[in-house]
């Protein structure tokens, strides 16, 4: 877990390196089979959160920190990740995938809490759940499903048969990113997760 957690560095550095995002979802996939045996074997709690065994939680929340430390999160990183004369669709295509990447991992994190999780809403050391939340999400959601799903070739079809607003989001402007409803969405002083 070490050679790929990133501990010691500040948030938005390590725009110059490759992410190594296949290995996060490699980890983010052990954590979701983790979750399907847990539920198996144990009741969720109100917010439905299942208790995963305290190494796969600490797992998670080493990913967490490490793709926090990259700057993953963040939508002007992502566009970082390649030179300015890659091709468009490379560049949507890795962007996308880094969003739904990020989704994945809120919703895997809104759905887990350690064994060592109490009663009271924290954690037997003392911290609260919060490993990733909706504010730390900066980037607008994923496009289209359409467009993400079509068929090698038929991506300018999905465009011409679509409204184009619906398809592309003005990814740049930071009042369409997740983190902006966050405010709505999340109030402290009420202790169920809505979403």
């Amino acid at each position: 877990m070490d050679q790929w957690c990133i501990s010691n560095s500040s948030p938005r550095q390590h725009t110059n390196t490759s992410w190594p995002i296949t290995s996060f979802q490699s980890v983010l996939l052990n954590i979701i089979l983790a979750l399907f045996i847990a539920r198996e074997n144990a009741s969720t709690d109100l917010s439905m959160r299942c208790r995963l065994p305290d190494d796969k939680y600490d797992l998670l929340a080493a990913l967490v920190q490490s793709c926090r430390r990259w700057g993953i999160f963040y939508y002007p990183n992502m566009l970082l990740q390649h030179d300015a004369d890659a091709p468009l669709p490379l560049v949507y295509v890795s962007v996308e995938e880094i969003k739904r990447f990020g989704l994945a991992l809120y919703k895997v994190c809104r759905l887990s809490t350690p064994t060592s999780f109490g009663l009271n809403g924290e954690c037997s050391n003392g911290g609260g759940n919060d490993l990733l939340t909706l504010a730390d999400l900066s980037f607008c959601m994923p496009d289209s499903d359409e467009l993400w799903n079509a068929p090698l070739g038929g991506e300018s079809e999905v465009l011409n048969k679509s409204d184009s607003s619906a398809i592309g989001r003005d990814n740049g402007d930071s009042k369409n990113w997740i983190s902006q409803a966050s405010a709505l969405l999340y109030d402290a002083r009420v202790g169920f997760d809505w979403i």
